[in-house]
């Protein structure tokens, strides 16, 4: 009895031990897990935090999370190395380059009353942008997957060649409100084997057990594993060796961000037509009359508001059933159209002739596609044969 009262302290810590697990995710596009939970709880406000490691090429575009709705490509999506980090639709400038093969900590948050989406890197804030007014994340008919860039909102196999994961995550979870600084740096620092995540739990919508369970299905080559644990905590800190800076990102980036934009919903799965590339051509035209303007939130909000109109045909969407309980405003529309300045190709640029010039450059260049839909063999063709740019 003795020795059983000396051991029971032993025995208690080793029974009573949590396992930390984790999700290695194939490097093909037939490894993934999708879901189509009901996401209204962060239709105002939504941070999405998790542990990842890239294990795929730097230059390639490993999507982990991937957020569609009928209504909006792209509601959410983060890639590995946070190239990808959007919501509703629109790029977030990264300040930081994971570095491949180490475990980092991401966070992506955003609310419907701040108008901002702020980006994580090890507990450190690296990119910040405003958000359009008055729109909130949809959340119609839609699915999440994890592991590939789904060009879909539909609960079907329709994956991005060069978008699968191929790396490793743990303590995914979704939360139905904006996170605070304070918060992720504490996430961060607490390390990826503590329990911080616990004291969130009436906050967090869609969580990691509910990912790991049985009941959510993985397939392909999606196995557990458990995670060694550091003896040690982190400090929040970006000064980990990065290969990019926000000003100077290497070539493929440029080469993608080139025809980011026919990834945004006014585009993407559309046919190109003369109404399409006219509508384009508008844009440009009166973007033109701003020719020594910045790109800012105040530019934007004066397009919205007085060069609203739409010319693209609305049969060229597919999805086009409106849900009647959507309570987005008339602007959501307007917010669309020039969605496209907010992308880093162009955000806080300055209005040049040069960048005027280019723009039409692309879209003359895409007339010579008529007739085709704008889809990843379309784009992946653009960027290996497209890529100069003049801005």
């Amino acid at each position: 009895v003795y020795k059983l009262a000396l051991l029971l302290p032993f025995l208690t810590a080793v029974f009573s031990h949590k396992p930390h697990i984790a999700l290695k995710f194939g490097d093909d596009k037939s490894s993934y897990i999708m879901i189509n939970p009901d996401m209204s709880p962060v239709e105002e406000a939504v941070s999405v935090c998790s542990w990842i490691k890239q294990l795929s090429p730097t230059d390639r575009y490993g999507v982990w999370l991937h957020y569609n709705t009928v209504n909006q490509h792209d509601s959410i999506n983060l890639s590995d190395n946070l190239a990808y980090a959007l919501i509703l639709g629109s790029h977030t400038t990264r300040g930081q380059e994971p570095v491949q093969s180490q475990w980092y900590h991401a966070c992506l948050t955003w609310s419907y009353s701040s108008r901002t989406k702020v980006l994580y890197y090890n507990g450190v804030n690296i990119g910040t942008q405003s958000t359009p007014s008055g729109k909130k994340l949809s959340v119609t008919t839609g699915s999440i997957t994890l592991g590939q860039y789904h060009n879909t909102w539909k609960m079907d196999v329709n994956f991005w060649t060069s978008g699968s994961f191929g790396g490793e995550m743990t303590k995914l979870n979704i939360m139905k409100r904006k996170l605070s600084d304070q918060e992720v740096a504490e996430m961060y620092k607490s390390g990826i084997c503590s329990s911080y995540e616990d004291s969130l739990q009436e906050d967090i919508h869609l969580s990691w057990n509910t990912l790991l369970s049985d009941e959510t299905e993985k397939h392909g080559n999606v196995v557990k594993f458990n995670l060694t644990c550091p003896d040690h905590t982190h400090e929040p800190t970006t000064a980990a060796p990065t290969t990019a800076t926000p000003t100077e990102e290497p070539k493929p980036d440029n080469c993608t961000n080139r025809w980011a934009i026919l990834r945004l919903s006014d585009f993407y799965n559309k046919e190109i037509v003369t109404e399409l590339l006219q509508d384009l051509r508008d844009r440009w035209e009166i973007l033109a009359e701003f020719t020594g303007h910045q790109i800012d939130d105040a530019l934007i909000s004066h397009l919205i508001k007085h060069h609203c109109d739409i010319t693209i045909p609305a049969d060229q969407s597919e999805g086009n059933e409106t849900d009647d309980t959507d309570d987005a405003d008339d602007t959501d529309g307007c917010d669309d159209r020039w969605a496209i300045l907010r992308l880093s190709d162009f955000y806080n640029m300055e209005v040049t002739k040069a960048l005027i010039q280019d723009l039409r450059g692309r879209w003359e260049l895409l007339s010579e596609f008529t007739g085709h839909v704008i889809d990843d063999a379309l784009i992946s063709h653009l960027i290996k044969h497209h890529c100069t740019t003049v801005v």
